[in-house]
């Protein structure tokens, strides 16, 4: 009677997170999918129903944990699988990722065009971030959810994005053209197709495209970004910005909109705007080397020589050529000092000088350039350590000498940087 009971009470739990899924309250679905699993630790639907959710609101741990529970309980459930790798691909987990797609198409060969095409993705996805993916392979998935799936217009879709990256724009717009024939409601194949006008100088086909994406799913911000680069290459600047602002509005976390953005401001020589942009994606991006760089120059722009110098030295430190990046953009250090009207220090100029050594700055400088970022808030004490070239205890142990505490929750909230 107890037993028949809690199943009651779990399916109860069940449909009713499950309404609540549907209508997207998915705090509601969880607490109601999590009652469900207390009544029947081995509904397996609820735990992977509650693992989608955890994935749709971006807790990508939690699905895993999620999905690996529904696994462990029914080993054949390709669906936990294709979930899972969803999730691992999340986290940049590529190699596992890939491992339960592969699964997912094994267990269900004949309707795998799904994992196929996620597969493929984490084959080209894994080759952006660590430059170790296979964009051949990633085609060959691609091929294969076709084959098994013509009509799937996402499969086309990903293929024509594939074959840009391989310069191969011809076959990149015939898959954006046949995805888009499949199914016309589908924004992303519009806005992919439109970063190719942009760049053959068609900017005005490109916001045609962008805007149909929009049109097609308003809460797309990647599309957004991408209109506002056509607009950008118009020199229509404010038309830019409003597309810029759209979509940090829908994804507060997307550093190429910041980074835009920034570009924008910059041309319009709104320079207090474009550094506070530029600062936000480097707290989201905090690795990458070109963005202190960016900074840098904005800094020098705005006459701010400190500053600047501190950018451009963490830039040097990350293995950036500053000096090429410099000469690349204004041709020499006297045209710069021409077009602002000022002289720049002497230990700028060093840094923008071009050296046939590496770059060399004694310990206690390199120490406190890490403490300044970290007390800004824009680096984890693990990332700060690094550029400071001392163990992250070692810093820790500093930090008092520079009036500086370990937050406690900077580890996690820097999580996601990989330290």
């Amino acid at each position: 009677m107890g037993k028949k009971h809690s199943q009651k009470r779990a399916e109860m739990y069940y449909k009713h997170g499950f309404a609540q899924r549907k209508k997207a309250d998915y705090e509601r679905a969880i607490v109601d999918f999590t009652k469900a699993i207390e009544h029947n630790p081995e509904d397996v639907f609820a735990y992977t129903n509650r693992g989608v959710v955890y994935y749709n609101k971006g807790k990508f741990y939690r699905a895993v944990d999620d999905f690996s529970k529904v696994i462990s309980l029914t080993p054949d459930d390709a669906f936990a699988y294709y979930g899972r790798g969803m999730a691992y691909r999340n986290l940049l987990i590529f190699e596992k990722a890939i491992q339960d797609f592969s699964t997912a198409i094994r267990l269900k060969p004949d309707t795998a065009a799904d994992a196929y095409t996620e597969r493929g993705v984490t084959y080209h996805t894994k080759g952006d971030v660590d430059h170790e993916g296979d964009v051949d392979h990633a085609i060959e998935d691609y091929n294969a959810a076709i084959a098994l799936d013509p009509a799937f217009a996402q499969a086309w879709t990903a293929r024509g994005k594939a074959y840009r990256d391989k310069g191969e724009i011809d076959k990149a717009i015939e898959n954006y053209n046949k995805a888009i024939e499949l199914n016309p409601e589908l924004a992303e194949p519009y806005t992919y197709r439109g970063l190719i006008y942009t760049e053959q100088g068609a900017v005005d086909k490109a916001i045609e495209d962008h805007s149909k994406a929009i049109t097609c799913n308003p809460e797309f911000a990647e599309a957004y970004v991408n209109r506002g680069q056509a607009y950008y290459a118009k020199n229509e600047l404010d038309q830019a910005i409003a597309d810029y602002d759209k979509a940090i509005e829908i994804d507060s976390e997307l550093v190429e909109a910041y980074t835009y953005r920034g570009n924008a401001y910059r041309a319009k020589v709104e320079l207090d705007s474009a550094i506070a942009d530029y600062t936000e994606a480097l707290k989201l991006r905090p690795k990458i080397a070109e963005f202190y760089y960016t900074r840098g120059e904005a800094w020098l722009l705005a006459k701010g020589w400190e500053e600047a110098k501190t950018d451009l030295t963490a830039a040097l430190l990350q293995d950036m050529d500053v000096a090429a990046a410099f000469h690349n953009i204004h041709g020499s250090i006297a045209a710069f000092e021409e077009k602002i009207g000022s002289r720049l220090p002497r230990e700028i100029v060093v840094l923008l000088t071009p050296r046939s050594e590496p770059f060399e700055i004694d310990k206690d400088a390199r120490i406190a350039l890490g403490m300044k970022y970290y007390g800004n808030d824009e680096l984890s004490s693990g990332l700060a350590a690094r550029l400071a070239g001392v163990p992250r205890e070692d810093f820790w142990y500093l930090m008092g000498d520079y009036g500086l505490s370990l937050l406690t929750l900077d580890e996690e909230e820097h999580a996601k940087s990989g330290f």
